[in-house]
């Protein structure tokens, strides 16, 4: 009895540090947009996340499915797809945090990001599942 007492205590603390980590990442990321594909299916979601003081604030993509479920896991979750920042004060950011990035959708399973030529590019996928991407750098 004692045993699965202190069992079911541990689990408890482990369930809740779990939730209080994933409620800090989610504290720090911002939707600025959700972008759904013609047809329905994906998801490509604009987000800004704040790193704290030492890193500041990184613009991102990430493509879903278009469910709840896979959108709230993107909230958490790295940014899949794309993710750039101000290059040390080189682009401005809006009110939020994020950079100027644009998405539109080409087709069902064509992508087409755009974001300022001075930003820095952290991560850049040319594909992510079905999908494939074409950046544009904007002046």
């Amino acid at each position: 009895m004692k045993l699965r007492w202190w069992f079911f205590a541990f689990a408890v603390c482990v369930i809740l540090v779990m939730g209080g980590c994933s409620a800090y990442v989610r504290l720090g990321t911002t939707v600025i947009g959700d972008f759904v594909s013609p047809d329905g299916k994906h998801d490509a979601i604009l987000m800004v996340r704040n790193g704290g003081a030492a890193t500041g604030y990184g613009t991102g993509v990430s493509i879903v499915s278009s469910n709840p479920l896979a959108r709230q896991m993107a909230l958490i979750r790295s940014m899949n797809l794309f993710v750039v920042d101000d290059n040390d004060g080189a682009v401005r950011w809006g009110d939020r945090g994020q950079l100027d990035v644009r998405i539109s959708w080409l087709s069902n399973t064509q992508l087409r990001i755009q974001y300022p030529a001075k930003a820095r590019v952290l991560k850049q996928e040319m594909s992510y599942q079905s999908a494939t991407v074409q950046y544009a750098p904007s002046l």
